[in-house]
């Protein structure tokens, strides 16, 4: 199938997905009349999309980074075949996860390079801390590790810098005027 083409089976196959990120994620559905209408899914809940709308939500995605059903933030739940492991590594369920957590250190290591989402790596530090599976503090602080590297940086930016810091000076009052208009408020305020 050529990438963008939809098919037949594509506008009736109903695939079932589940959110596990914490953010909400816009998601494009088709009405009856096939107009786009937008619903924002939040909270860990399961949603029902068709193949073809998760396609035309998928291409309007600008990052591939910021597809939420590839980058670990869905889950899937029923999908076709051509969405499995190897297509999206980050779109594990939790047995699948477990398993990872206990596996052999060269399936580690591999695991490891492969998962980049922060949903997973948290959902991974989530079970881990459940206390149900038997793994090492070392493989643990990997976990952590892998999610402070793949995490994106919270960085706050201030506009107008020079603006704030000059404000807890005090300035000169530019005109005669100013400066009487000050003393009198003084005044009144003794």
């Amino acid at each position: 199938m050529p990438k963008g083409s939809i098919t037949e089976d594509d506008r009736e196959f109903v695939e079932t997905w589940e959110n596990i990120s914490t953010s909400g994620n816009d998601i494009i559905k088709l009405d009856r009349r096939g107009d786009e209408v937008h619903e924002l899914i939040t909270g860990r809940r399961n949603f029902m999309i068709t193949t073809e709308e998760r396609l035309i939500t998928e291409d309007r995605i600008l990052n591939e980074s910021d597809n939420p059903f590839r980058n670990g933030s869905f889950r899937p739940v029923t999908v076709p075949d051509s969405v499995n492991i190897e297509s999206n590594p980050n779109a594990l369920s939790d047995e699948e996860i477990g398993s990872i957590l206990v596996s052999s250190q060269r399936a580690w290591d591999e695991w490891m390079t492969v998962i980049d989402s922060p949903s997973t790596l948290q959902r991974m530090i989530d079970i881990a801390d459940q206390g149900d599976l038997d793994i090492s503090l070392k493989r643990y602080k990997a976990v952590q590790d892998r999610l402070g590297d793949v995490k994106p940086k919270t960085q706050i930016t201030q506009k107008d810098r020079a603006q704030y810091e000059s404000m807890g000076r005090s300035s000169a009052p530019s005109s005669r005027g100013g400066e009487a208009r000050t003393k009198a408020a003084a005044a009144r305020a003794s």
